[in-house]
């Protein structure tokens, strides 16, 4: 029984199609470039750009990753993140055709670079600051304490020094 299940084990990994790598799309869309061309030193507007490009039209996502291997890093990382942006507005509206271009998007990030995938898993980081005390997605938050006032419920008393 065990040399049938090796003997299938290894079927399987020798039928492995070619890796992602080879087929990498190395060609960059004159949409794409020309973003990097409008916004050169990256930031806040070349990744809400490339956000709303791949959430037009999520076939862009491999244009978008081939384009950032020749940019500079401060391109890289604001595509990655446009690029994590794009994959989770897919992922939140949960329908199957969304998360075929989830899938799609995220897929891309196989033959990303290093900085344009700091950039993709920077763009999570908001979501999980979120269980980190004293921060929520606005930023840090105050202790809560009100001078002079009660507290909201008593199953949950006022904090220290209010």
């Amino acid at each position: 029984m065990r040399s049938f299940l090796a003997a299938c084990v290894l079927a399987c990994l020798c039928a492995v199609s070619t890796p992602a790598s080879a087929q990498r799309v190395t060609t960059v869309d004159p949409q794409i470039a020309a973003l990097l061309v409008q916004f050169p030193a990256g930031g806040p507007g070349l990744r809400a750009a490339i956000a709303r490009a791949l959430e037009a039209n999520p076939g862009l996502a491999d244009a978008a990753v081939a384009a950032a291997r020749n940019a500079n890093p401060e391109q890289k990382q604001a595509i990655g993140a446009g690029i994590g942006d794009a994959a989770n507005y897919f992922a939140k509206i949960g329908q199957d055709w969304a998360r075929g271009s989830e899938a799609r998007i995220r897929t891309s990030m196989v033959d990303a670079d290093s900085g344009t995938r700091i950039g993709f898993e920077l763009a999570s980081v908001p979501a999980l600051a979120q269980g980190i005390p004293g921060f929520n997605n606005a930023g840090a938050s105050s202790s809560g304490c009100v001078t002079g006032a009660s507290p909201i419920s008593q199953s949950r008393p006022a904090p220290p020094g209010c």
